[in-house]
């Protein structure tokens, strides 16, 4: 990452030490956390990822306490890279839709 790096996502890291805190608040939200790409795309300076992000929730998530419940979503993260390092990016998790995993709540009437 550039020295200078900027998260427009609401977590909004303003340096690689934000950033690398971030991740380390992911990583202890679920037990046996398991990232999968499913898409990397690409077009000059701009790289969009689509993530799938599966494990048991161990720590708060969106504003939700421990449930030991398995979570299993994709988010999406868009990077900018300039000179081969991430100087900007804006991610999107869906949480209304983690929320109703981690409470039972039914984001539909049909479900």
């Amino acid at each position: 990452m550039a020295e200078d790096y900027v998260d427009h996502s609401p977590a909004g890291a303003c340096s690689n030490a934000d950033a690398l805190n971030i991740l380390r608040i992911v990583k202890d939200m679920f037990v046996d956390l398991q990232l999968v790409f499913e898409d990397v795309f690409s077009a000059g300076e701009l790289v969009t990822t689509r993530i799938q992000y599966k494990g048991y929730q161990a720590g708060e998530c969106c504003g939700v306490a421990p449930t030991g419940r398995w979570v299993a979503f994709d988010a999406l993260e868009n990077f900018r890279v300039v000179d081969g390092k991430i100087v900007e990016s804006w991610g999107y998790w869906p949480e209304a839709q983690i929320t109703a995993m981690l409470t039972e709540q039914r984001m539909f009437s049909w479900q």
